[in-house]
């Protein structure tokens, strides 16, 4: 069967939207019901609820509301976390699952909780019982702390199908590892493709360097061997899923309209590419 590489929206696409800044919250902030409209009117296939906002604060009843919507709608879902604890991937696998989903895209750490590689391989192999019975597959993406090379060592120590990564396209940035590297070492295990650009500026008088976002396709990322590298090497059908590192307006009602052209915008970007 050949590969299909939807694209979808994340509440990380709509971080003000979401209420994600607290020092400019608008006074309604964007429902999980809400961006799944958001995704059906720019175009999107595909929406991933990440921890900005958590999925965990809903009852079944509403995580029930929330699948039927999506399913209403056409609009596949996938979950997001970070803290991988036991007892909080356990949580995720299920919410996941009950909302009809497959992939749970997991950011390991949280700032109370670091653990080291051989720790969080124990952790990661404890609930596979629970992703067997659910057939909810762990994203791990990568973030701050670790090189690529050990989140693949991750995956091929817990070695397991349902244990792969979530590859974003800028985080590893803060590792000092530009995107050639996160691909070289992640992409055959890619299973969610979290797109976003960016730019480097002079600041501070030219006396330092700032990395900011940028409206997908006008900043430094090759979109198209970020999606290709991706799509060759992986064996598995991963959803590309585009977020916003987005600077604010002047005034939150700029940023909200801001916010929404960039999705606007990369959405059909990516539909030029994919």
């Amino acid at each position: 069967m050949a590969a299909t590489h939807k694209i979808g929206i994340s509440s990380f696409t709509y971080c003000f939207a979401c209420g994600s800044r607290s020092f400019e919250k608008p006074e309604h902030v964007l429902t999980p019901l809400e961006l799944i409209d958001k995704a059906v009117a720019i175009g999107a296939d595909v929406v991933q609820f990440g921890d900005n906002m958590p999925l965990e604060i809903y009852d079944d009843t509403e995580l029930e509301q929330i699948r039927i919507h999506a399913e209403k709608c056409g609009i596949e879902l996938e979950v997001g976390m970070r803290k991988a604890t036991a007892e909080r991937l356990s949580e995720y696998i299920r919410i996941t699952h009950k909302i009809g989903g497959i992939i749970l895209r997991i950011i390991t750490d949280k700032d109370d909780f670091a653990p080291d590689l051989p720790d969080l391989c124990r952790i990661l192999s404890s609930v596979i019982p629970q992703l067997e019975e659910s057939g909810v597959v762990l994203g791990i993406e990568n973030h701050d702390r670790f090189s690529a090379n050990e989140y693949v060592q991750m995956v091929e120590t817990v070695d397991h199908p349902q244990v792969r990564l979530t590859i974003d396209t800028v985080n590893s940035l803060s590792h000092e590892e530009y995107i050639d590297e996160v691909l070289k070492y992640m992409a055959p295990y890619c299973v969610c493709l979290h797109m976003k650009d960016y730019v480097i500026k002079r600041y501070n008088g030219g006396g330092g360097l700032k990395i900011t976002g940028a409206c997908l396709g006008t900043g430094r990322l090759d979109i198209r061997r970020c999606y290709d590298e991706c799509r060759m090497r992986s064996d598995r059908n991963f959803n590309i899923i585009l977020e916003s590192w987005m600077e604010p307006c002047e005034t939150l009602e700029e940023t909200l309209r801001a916010e929404d052209e960039w999705a606007r915008a990369g959405v059909a970007y990516l539909r030029t590419i994919i």
